[in-house]
């Protein structure tokens, strides 16, 4: 019979790494976004919906509350790709060692998943689908992109109608760590208290929720980063239909971040000849291209 005990930790380590997952990797939920707990077939296409900002009108009194047609964007995806994290203990490294090796192991395996989507998600930032850029090069001392750069990138979003609201903008950590310089941020870090400075987290810029990526990669065209709004990108997550699931060898759960949606597939069996538990986290999803407007490429040259 399977492991409740194990699968019921199993869960709490995943619901904790969900966490921990959306406060290190934002961009996660800042995209259009289509999470279920339900499983679905590999090359499936998911229809991501976002609805687009929306304008008030005056009331008149000789019509009185007239519907106002609304837009929304339907972004096409594919479930294309099915990413892993598989670790085992062994009896010999168990014994090896007073800390939980099954937990601690357990805890980065999220992020790992995480760091796939979020690097094929970049992958799609090329020029060919997002034609608009900001070029900033920084200086020998790592500073030149600052708060007034932040500031013309929305500039820039702002005057081909994109909404204010909902505003991303991912960095890596070399001009993430220049806008972290800016005199003027840490100003507003120390306004905010000593906490704000100590974590290194950078608040609200001129709109954007500002988060790194230390894997962002420059896709042959320098890029560095990317601004811009919900509709931009899409992802969609699904749980692969694994023909074990009764099995008696083999426990596998589902575990969902309430808050985002997100959930991952948590696998566990135990070799008992090899005297090693196995436990693998994974998901199947689709990342896609939305609409080449609400996206801003920031490059270095």
């Amino acid at each position: 019979m399977p492991n409740t005990l194990g699968t019921t930790n199993a869960n709490v380590i995943a619901q904790e790494a969900l966490k921990a997952l959306q406060a290190t990797l934002p961009i996660l939920g800042q995209v259009a976004t289509d999470h279920s707990k339900e499983s679905a077939r590999f090359g499936e296409a998911v229809i991501v919906h976002e609805v687009t900002a929306a304008a008030a009108i005056d009331f008149v009194a000789a019509t009185g509350y007239v519907p106002a047609n609304r837009a929304q964007v339907d972004i096409p995806v594919t479930i294309n790709k099915h990413k892993h994290h598989t670790y085992g203990v062994t009896v010999q490294e168990a014994s090896s060692s007073r800390v939980d090796l099954i937990k601690r192991f357990g805890l980065n395996a999220a992020y790992s998943i995480g760091a796939a989507v979020v690097s094929d998600l970049c992958a799609l930032i090329l020029e060919a689908a997002f034609a608009n850029k900001t070029t900033k090069a920084l200086g020998a001392g790592g500073d030149g992109f600052d708060r007034k750069t932040a500031i013309a990138v929305g500039t820039a979003l702002s005057k081909r109608g994109v909404p204010g609201m909902g505003r991303f903008m991912l960095l890596s950590p070399d001009y993430y760590g220049s806008l972290s310089m800016d005199l003027t941020m840490l100003q507003v870090m120390l306004g905010k208290g000593a906490a704000a400075v100590e974590s290194g987290m950078l608040p609200k810029v001129h709109g954007f929720d500002v988060s790194e990526f230390v894997d962002l990669p420059e896709n042959a065209e320098n890029l560095v980063g990317f601004a811009g709004t919900r509709t931009s990108l899409a992802l969609a997550t699904r749980i692969p239909d694994d023909p074990g699931q009764g099995e008696s060898n083999v426990s596998i759960s589902t575990v969902t971040d309430e808050q985002t949606g997100l959930s991952l597939q948590v696998r566990e069996y135990y070799n008992s000849t090899l005297a090693t538990f196995n436990r693998t986290y994974t998901l199947m999803y689709g990342v896609a291209i939305g609409q080449a407007a609400a996206l801003q490429r920031i490059v270095k040259a």
